[in-house]
Parts: structure tokens; sequence; C-alpha cells
């Protein structure tokens, strides 16, 4: 806690200021990072917002991993792990792409698309159409590579926004 002396009335009073930090109990349960430990995978960029209170404070959360055949899959399986109901924020999705984890480096790059635009993904079944047509597009790599850069701060972080 904090007092701040007043200067502008006749004799001194202090006021306790209230310092709010930017921190949110229900944020503070979802980890930054949850990605798999080596090889190249698919990955999505969210943005997390606790609906708590009035302060709408947020953060951004980075998910992959080699097991996922779609970008949907990993955020279902985000959805699954977080439960935002229960902790009463909302996800939005900002675009996805591919690792690259190597034993000391992870290379951001590419983009969310349907099964056949991208080269990387092959189709096992029919019924995995739908799967396909869900695409979020290419996420921020930079704000990406900024969340690993904090996970992983032996690691060299890079971006690729060409590929």
């Amino acid at each position: 806690m904090i007092f701040k002396r007043l200067t502008t009335f006749s004799r001194p009073r202090f006021v306790k200021l209230i310092i709010r930090t930017m921190s949110s109990s229900a944020l503070e349960k979802i980890p930054d990072v949850d990605i798999d430990d080596k090889g190249r995978y698919k990955y999505i960029l969210i943005k997390v917002t606790d609906q708590n209170d009035s302060s709408n404070l947020s953060k951004y959360v980075v998910r992959g991993g080699q097991r996922f055949d779609f970008h949907a899959d990993v955020y279902d399986n985000f959805k699954k792990c977080v439960k935002p109901d229960e902790l009463n924020v909302t996800t939005r999705i900002l675009g996805g792409g591919w690792l690259e984890h190597g034993e000391k480096s992870i290379l951001v790059e590419g983009a969310s698309v349907p099964a056949g635009e991208n080269p990387h993904v092959r189709s096992r079944a029919t019924n995995l159409l739908v799967r396909q047509i869900i695409q979020y597009g290419p996420a921020d790599h930079s704000i990406t590579a900024n969340i690993l850069k904090k996970a992983f701060p032996d690691f060299e972080i890079s971006c690729n926004n060409t590929s």
C-alpha cells in the first residue's frame, strides 16, 4: 500500500492509494505456453480475456503439438484442458501457423489454411472435410515469438512471416 501526502489542504493529510496490478487469478491459472518439446507442428495464438470483473484483463497464449491434425484440433484441446466457461474467460483465436522446435531453437512460421492449400497437411478421411475448411489465417508471429522467448529464455526464437 502506498501513502501519498496531499498538500492542497491546510494541514497535511495522508490518503491511501490502491494500486491495481494487472493480474487476474483466472488468467494466472492458464499457462502462457503449452507446446511439444521437439519437431514441426501446428500452433495457434489465442487471446484470453477475463470476464470476472470490469477490467477485461487479457493475455496471449500459444498452443500446439504434433498430435493435432488440424489447427481446430489444437483449439478443441485448449478448451477441453482450460475450461473457459468454468474460469469465466473468453477466448479468441488470432491465427495459427507452424513451429519448428529444435534442440535450442524455435522457428515460428506459416498460417492456418485449408488442407488443400497446405502442402504439410494430408487428409486422412472424407469425414474430416469440415476440419479442413476451418482456417484461422496467419497468427502475428512476432507476438508468438515474444511469448516463446519468455517461456524459453535460453532458446533462439525466430519468425518467418513470408511462408
